[in-house]
Order: C-alpha cells, then structure tokens, then sequence
C-alpha cells in the first residue's frame, strides 16, 4: 500500500533551514506528500523559486518527475517573466500552484496552464506599462508646450523680463515636477484603478501641485522671503529655483514657516 504521509526529506524543508544544496529557505510555497516548492534566499529573481521531488516509491517519483519535465520549460519561462510582474509575491504564489496542479494529475494540461499563467502575467505588464504613461502624460505635455512658448519668446528676456520669467518659471516648475512624478512613479501601484482616466487626473493633478509649488516660489523669490540674493545672480538660478520647488512641494512649506518664526 502507497504511503500517504509526507517523505522524510520533504518535511525537512522549512523556512529558515538550507536545503540540500545549501540555499537558506525563506518560505515555503506549496509541500504535498511527494514534493515541495518552496523559495530561497537570492538576489536573483529567476532562481528564487525551487522545486523538490523525493517520491515515496521509485515509480511514484518518477511519474512526478515526468510531470514536472513536461512543464519544465513552460515552468521555467513563467518564471524569467517574474521581474515584470508588479507583484512579485502573488505572482510566484501562482507560479507554484499552477505547478502543484500540473504534478497532482495527468489529466491536467499543465503546459496550456502555464501558458494561460504567461498570458496573464504579460498582459498585466502592459497595462501597468500603458498606466504609468498615461501618468506621466500631463507632466511630458506641459514640458513639451513651455519649453516650446520660451523658446520662440526668447526675445522677452530683452523686451519684457516678467513675461519671460513667468514663461521660464512654468517651465521649470513643470521640469522638477516631471522629474518627481519620473522617480516616483516606480513605487506607485498601477493596478490600483481600474480605468486609464483616474491615472490621467492624478498626473494631472501632480503637474498642478508643482505649478501652484512653483508659483508660490516665484512670488517669494520676487518678495525677497526666499533667497533674495537670487534675482541678482540671474535667472538660470532663479529657474533653479523654481525646478527644486516643483519638484519637491514640501519646500514651500518648509520656507513659509521659516519665514513666520523669523517675522516672529
């Protein structure tokens, strides 16, 4: 009669043990009776994922192993893709039960299993990619527009100083704001809404806040509240200026309540 009970060598994997090969374990994903996939300590996304096999018989091994090598490419591919996941930590949950569903039966499809994993998987990374343009949209436009309006106006920094450097200032509060939005865009969850509009709005709505953030900046530079020695080194400084100001809003801030403890 076939053992039902777990194999010895596979009880032995648990998370902060080595396996045989030495790898610390640091979860442990799927444990059957026969095998186990679990994960192991690694900078390298595409070999966190392990699997074991240790049957109970020579033939019940065998048979698991058939499974997995009719997968193993299939397998192997789902998991090169992990790094476009945006969620790594439920992709590889999927990962391992598409494979503990593909070693349980012969009947399973395994490789039309993780052919629909891979689909998803894909698919998913160009929505996210789609989004996070769309996000960056309104900031990339208001760079565009500004730097065109400064440059064809150029002969305002003669004629008509304010004009050029209210020109000038939209254009740099948009660049230290595009910077922002850019760096930050990489730790924003992009699956978050459901429709393209809501990431539209919220770039939007970061482009403002760095305008509003640059505006203010402009008014307390040309007040002399924030570094007044400024106007006089020139307006490359003063668009410096205005770009550290759209990009960081917490700035303005900052500068506003030093100025009331001074007033003080």
């Amino acid at each position: 009669m076939e053992k039902t009970d777990i194999v010895e060598s596979i009880n032995k994997i648990i998370i902060n043990d080595k396996d045989m090969s030495g790898n610390k374990i640091i979860n442990v994903l799927v444990k059957q009776n026969e095998y186990v996939i679990y994960e192991i300590e690694t900078d390298d996304i595409n070999n966190k994922i392990k699997v074991f096999i240790d049957g109970h018989t020579d033939e019940s091994e065998h048979k698991i192993q058939n499974r997995f090598n009719t997968v193993k490419q299939k397998y192997i591919e789902a998991k090169g893709i992990l790094t476009k996941s945006s969620n790594f930590q439920m992709m590889k949950h999927r990962i391992a039960h598409t494979l503990s569903t593909a070693l349980n039966s012969d009947e399973i499809d395994g490789i039309k299993e993780f052919e629909n994993l891979i689909t998803t998987i894909t698919k998913e990374h160009e929505e996210l990619v789609i989004n996070r343009t769309i996000y960056l949209l309104p900031s990339f436009i208001a760079i565009t527009i500004f730097f065109i309006l400064s440059y064809y106006n150029m002969d305002y920094r003669i004629n008509n100083l304010e004009k050029w450097q209210i020109l000038t200032g939209f254009l740099s509060s948009s660049l230290g704001g595009g910077l922002s939005i850019l760096i930050n865009a990489k730790t924003l969850n992009f699956e978050e809404y459901k429709t393209k509009k809501h990431y539209f709005l919220l770039g939007i709505e970061r482009i403002v806040s760095a305008f509003i953030a640059g505006g203010i900046a402009f008014i307390a530079v040309k007040a002399g509240v924030l570094f007044p020695e400024i106007i006089i080194q020139g307006n490359w400084s003063f668009m410096f200026i205005l770009v550290i100001a759209g990009f960081s809003e917490t700035l303005i801030p900052r500068v506003l309540s030093k100025s009331k403890t001074n007033i003080s």
